[in-house]
């Protein structure tokens, strides 16, 4: 921080702005909550993936087993650069109030938190991560008869699990959930299919989010063991007074290089009505 009062407790200091800036993009961002978040200080992560078991088989006592190696992939993470940067005063700077500093933190996590769902649950993203929209060879689950029951949920499970996926993660758009909490369990019925759709609610065993970031109508059910979230060296603020010499003014930044990984394309299911 730009100050010279050795009386200002720890918590002001930039090395605290950014581990207040990783607290809320990870509590907030959904990106972190439904998949294995990786820590990484290097410049990129190699995820190894076992793609089938080395074959066994029966044999005779005394007789030569065939040796056989498995088969093997891997999938490699960059992660990219989200930033955001806004000026304050010199005055709330120097201001002691730890309010100050939390407003100035939770606002620029608050954006970079929406920027990284949006990355996770979008397309490709220009110089930046892609997300599960341009994951090739995921399996769909079509609900055009209506977010009214939960076998959709239950045949996403199957899918899953036929690809090698154990489902532990349910994302669903805010109209879905919207569907969701007002379906009943039968026709003229006023008891709910569920009580609400929430964070800590599970469907049909699955952990239930919901993310606007997910588009209208759609869902993403999720193994979180093959969904990497990789985060590089946490997120870095700095205060410069130099730029905004002239407005008596200093300018904070806030940077995450994050990135995404799929080690199991097959294994992630998306549901939503399919075009006919």
């Amino acid at each position: 921080m730009a100050t010279t009062n050795t009386a200002l407790q720890n918590a002001f200091t930039p090395e605290d702005y950014g581990k207040l800036v990783d607290a809320e993009i990870t509590d907030k961002a959904v990106a972190f909550q439904a998949a294995t978040v990786v820590n990484t200080g290097k410049h990129q992560v190699r995820f190894p993936i076992l793609v089938t078991d080395p074959e066994t088989g029966w044999y005779a006592e005394n007789t030569p087993i065939t040796l056989v190696d498995p088969v093997t992939n891997e999938v490699v993470v960059v992660p990219t650069k989200v930033a955001g940067l806004t000026q304050v005063s010199n005055e709330s700077v120097e201001d002691t109030d730890p309010a100050v500093a939390a407003m100035i933190g939770k606002a620029l996590a608050r954006d970079i938190g929406k920027k990284v769902d949006a990355a996770f649950f979008g397309d490709t993203v220009t110089h930046g991560p892609s997300g599960l929209l341009s994951v090739q060879g995921v399996q769909v689950v079509d609900t055009t008869a209506g977010w009214t029951t939960l076998d959709y949920v239950h045949d996403a499970k199957s899918k899953a699990m036929a690809n090698g996926a154990e489902l532990t993660h349910i994302v669903l758009a805010p109209d879905v959930a919207l569907a969701l909490s007002k379906a009943k369990t039968a026709s003229g019925s006023n008891q709910g299919l569920i009580e609400s759709v929430d964070d800590g609610i599970k469907l049909a065993g699955l952990i239930a989010l919901v993310s606007p970031a997910v588009t209208a109508g759609n869902a993403w059910a999720l193994d979180s063991s093959q969904v990497m979230t990789v985060l590089r060296k946490g997120t870095a603020v700095t205060m410069s007074t130099d730029a905004a010499f002239g407005s008596d003014a200093t300018q904070v930044r806030a940077v995450a290089r994050i990135g995404f990984g799929h080690a199991n394309p097959s294994g992630i299911v998306r549901l939503h009505a399919v075009a006919a």
